[in-house]
C-alpha cells in the first residue's frame, strides 16, 4: 500500500499536519505490511483511516444505501445529515480519493460528518469503480447514472433532487468532474455547484507544482502520478477525452465551483489552472490554496486545523449556493 510520506518532510509543512503525517507512519507500521491483493491493499487502506476517522460529530442521519444502476449492478453510498427532517433538502454527491485503486464511501467519514453538521444539507457519499477491476471510463459513466438517479429518486432520502452539488477528493474529484462533463448541458436542470478538494483535473506532469514537489520526499510523485495515468486511462489518445483531461472541456456551462488545493502538492496547480480556465470562460470559481498542505491534508482533521478550516470553507460555499432552510 502507498504511504502519504517518507521522512523527512519537506520544508513549510503545518507542524500539526507535520505531526499527523507522523502519526499516520505510526498507524501504518503498526498494521504491518500487506500481500499484494487489491482486497487486502483497500482492506489496509480504511484500517489506516480508522483513527482518523473516529470521534467527531454524532449524527441523526448515518446509513448506508445502495443507487441501483442495474438489475446486476448497484453503487454502495452513505447518507449523512445533521438533523431528520420532512422537508426536502439540498445535497452533496461526494466521491471519495484513493488513486482510483482504493477506498470506500467512508473513506472520509468524519470529514463528511463534520461537513454535514457544517452544512446542513444531506451528504451522499458514493462508491465508484476501481483499477484494476475496471478502467476509465467506466467510474465516470458509472457516477454519471447515479447522479441523474439521485436527481430523479433523491426525495426518498429527502433531497431535494433539483438541488444537487458534485465533487470529491483527489481522484474522486477527477470521477466527480468527468462525470459532470459526461451529463452535458442536461446537469444544468440539478447541478447547482461542485466542490472539489485537492482534484486531479488533467494529466499534466510539468506543471510548476510537479515541478517543484513531483521529486521530493512527498507522495504521490510525478512518477507515481504518471504511473497511475497509465493504468487509469491508457494511451494518450483517451487520456483526451474531456471527461478526464479538463483543458479538453467545454466550462461554458459550468456550475459555481469551489476549489481546494494545497499547497506542496503535486496537484496544486491542476485545481490553480482549472480555476484560471472557468474564470476565463465566464464561470465562477472560487480557489483556496491552503499553506502548510501536502496532498493527503483534509484527511487529517481529528487533529489538523487548517483540515477543519477546509471543511468549513465547503460548507460556506455549500450553504451560498444550496442554502438549507432554518
Amino acid at each position: 500500500m502507498s504511504r502519504p510520506t517518507e521522512p523527512p518532510l519537506p520544508a513549510g509543512v503545518d507542524p500539526q499536519l507535520a505531526a499527523a503525517l507522523r502519526h499516520h507512519e505510526d498507524i501504518l507500521t503498526g498494521l504491518g505490511p500487506s500481500d499484494t491483493s487489491a482486497a487486502a491493499a483497500r482492506a489496509q487502506f480504511m484500517a489506516s483511516r480508522a483513527w482518523w476517522n473516529g470521534g467527531g460529530p454524532r449524527l441523526a442521519v448515518d446509513r448506508d444505501e445502495v443507487i441501483p444502476l442495474s438489475a446486476e449492478r448497484g453503487l454502495r453510498v452513505a447518507v449523512y445529515a445533521a438533523q431528520a427532517s420532512q422537508a426536502p433538502r439540498p445535497a452533496y454527491a461526494f466521491f471519495h480519493g484513493g488513486g482510483f485503486r482504493l477506498g470506500e464511501p467512508r473513506s472520509s467519514d468524519r470529514q463528511l460528518r463534520e461537513l454535514a453538521l457544517a452544512w446542513g444539507g444531506i451528504v451522499v457519499s458514493l462508491d465508484y469503480a476501481h483499477m484494476p477491476e475496471a478502467v476509465f471510463p467506466v467510474a465516470v459513466e458509472e457516477s454519471a447514472a447515479a447522479l441523474r438517479w439521485l436527481s430523479v429518486h433523491g426525495a426518498r432520502w429527502g433531497i431535494d433532487p433539483a438541488r444537487l452539488a458534485v465533487g470529491g477528493s483527489s481522484a474522486g474529484a477527477s470521477v466527480a468532474m468527468g462525470a459532470a462533463v459526461h451529463l452535458g448541458p442536461g446537469r444544468a436542470g440539478f447541478l447547482r455547484a461542485g466542490a472539489f478538494v485537492v482534484g486531479v483535473f488533467d494529466d499534466d506532469l510539468d506543471t510548476a507544482s510537479m515541478r517543484a514537489h513531483g521529486d521530493g520526499p512527498m507522495q504521490p510523485s510525478r512518477r507515481s502520478a504518471a504511473a497511475m495515468f497509465e493504468a487509469y486511462a491508457g494511451g494518450p489518445g483517451q487520456r483526451r477525452d474531456p471527461r478526464l483531461d479538463t483543458r479538453q472541456a467545454d466550462l461554458g456551462d459550468m456550475p459555481p465551483l469551489f476549489l481546494a488545493a494545497a499547497e506542496l502538492d503535486v496537484y496544486r496547480d491542476s485545481s490553480v489552472l482549472l480555476a484560471r480556465r472557468l474564470n476565463g470562460a465566464g464561470r465562477s470559481a472560487e480557489l483556496v490554496v491552503y499553506p502548510g498542505t501536502t496532498h493527503l491534508f483534509w484527511g487529517y482533521s481529528r487533529t489538523v486545523a487548517v483540515a477543519q478550516a477546509c471543511t468549513r470553507d465547503l460548507a460556506g460555499f455549500l450553504g451560498k449556493h444550496l442554502p438549507v432552510a432554518a
